[in-house]
């Protein structure tokens, strides 16, 4: 990995890292958070993979990364429930900020952090 995508990891990590402790409160507004950040390491892990394969993307949009990859032939091994959850996570990346009614719920925040951190630790970017 180049330097540019050690300090991406890092900055997954830290999203991680904020995940759970916002996905473990019992606060509303910290669970948001929480599931906020999941939103950013799913994206970023996108990111920093196609990266590794030489595919610059933009966005937030987990389904259009993914398509993207796809698209440019480029295989980042996305986990199924990566997949089959992508509108939900990326509506997390507003709802969870903008939208205080919004509920998230723990188990799912700790589901999409397992999965992810899997991923990351996964293939070309252990």
């Amino acid at each position: 990995m180049t330097d540019e995508q050690k300090k991406l990891k890092s900055m997954i990590l830290a999203d991680l890292k904020l995940a759970l402790v916002g996905g473990n409160s019992d606060d509303k507004y910290e669970r948001l958070l929480g599931a906020y950040h999941i939103q950013q390491a799913i994206e970023k892990t996108i990111k920093l993979k196609a990266s590794i394969q030489g595919l610059n993307l933009w966005g937030h949009d987990i389904d259009y990364l993914l398509n993207e990859c796809r698209k440019a032939g480029i295989d980042i091994k996305p986990p199924a429930k990566i997949r089959q959850n992508a509108v939900m996570y990326t509506r997390w990346e507003s709802d969870c900020r903008y939208y205080p009614s919004k509920v998230i719920r723990k188990d799912s925040i700790f589901a999409a952090h397992r999965i992810t951190t899997e991923w990351l630790n996964s293939g070309d970017t252990k």
